[in-house]
C-alpha cells in the first residue's frame, strides 16, 4: 500500500479523517525541490515543482489503502494530479509516497504567497470544512 504526502488541508485531523475511513500511522516529513504557495481566494495550497526551495514540510501518512487513496484523488479533484515523488523523514530517510501536485494548465489559480498552515489551523480550516463537506467519504 502506497504512502501518502500531505502539505496542506490533509495534514490536519479534522479534514483527513472527513476523507479517508482507515486509520494509519504518519509522520512529518519534506519534499525537496518543490514549493507551496496559497491558491488565489481559498484556503488551501497547492505545491510545484521548484529546484530552487527548500522544499515543503508536510505530514505523511503510511500504508494508505486503495480505497482511501481514491477517496483522496475525489477529493483533490481535478486541479491537481498524484504522482509519486521521494520525501525524506527526519531529514534524511527517503521514502517513495503519493504526492498531489497542481496540474500546469491550472497553475494561474496559484498565488506568489505563501500557505500559512497556522493561519489554516486558527482560521480557515472552519471556512474549509463548511464548504468542503460535500467530499465526506465519497468515492
Amino acid at each position: 500500500m502506497p504512502h501518502v504526502f500531505t502539505y496542506g488541508s490533509l495534514m490536519f485531523d479534522r479534514v483527513w479523517s472527513l476523507v479517508v475511513e482507515g486509520q494509519y500511522d504518519k509522520s512529518a516529513a519534506t519534499l525537496a525541490n518543490y514549493t507551496r504557495k496559497a491558491v488565489v481566494a481559498a484556503e488551501y495550497p497547492a505545491i510545484f515543482s521548484h529546484p530552487d526551495s527548500s522544499g515543503v514540510v508536510g505530514i505523511l501518512y503510511f500504508n494508505v489503502s486503495e480505497a482511501d487513496l481514491l477517496r483522496l484523488d475525489t477529493f483533490e479533484g481535478r486541479l491537481y494530479t498524484r504522482k509519486q515523488e521521494q520525501v525524506l523523514l527526519d531529514n534524511t530517510t527517503p521514502l517513495s509516497a503519493e504526492v498531489y501536485v497542481v496540474k500546469k494548465r491550472y497553475r494561474h489559480i496559484v498565488s506568489e504567497n505563501d500557505w500559512d498552515p497556522v493561519h489554516f489551523e486558527t482560521t480557515g480550516i472552519k471556512k474549509f470544512i463548511r464548504y468542503y463537506m460535500g467530499f465526506n467519504r465519497t468515492a
